[in-house]
């Protein structure tokens, strides 16, 4: 079976994109969690915190994505 390099590139990019999606809703996370426990008002601060959680959310969401390409992508391109 001939290998389609085009599609190596694409699997490698799409997991390029959702690992630095990963790092950056991580981080977006951490600094909406900060900014809510500066907040004096708990209403406001209860927002910012739920924001955080769904940032958190997708994160993991968004590693479970990145595992089963992963392994797509091992499966297809590293087994021999």
């Amino acid at each position: 079976m001939s290998e389609d390099p085009n599609a190596r590139k694409a699997m490698l990019d799409q997991l390029k994109t959702i690992r630095n999606s990963i790092f950056v809703l991580g981080g977006m996370a951490d600094e909406t969690a900060q900014m809510a426990s500066e907040i004096p008002d708990r209403f406001e601060s209860d927002v910012w915190r739920e924001i955080a959680r769904r940032h958190r959310v997708k994160a993991i969401e968004l590693q479970g994505q990145y595992a089963a390409l992963s392994a797509e992508y091992t499966a297809r391109f590293e087994s021999n």
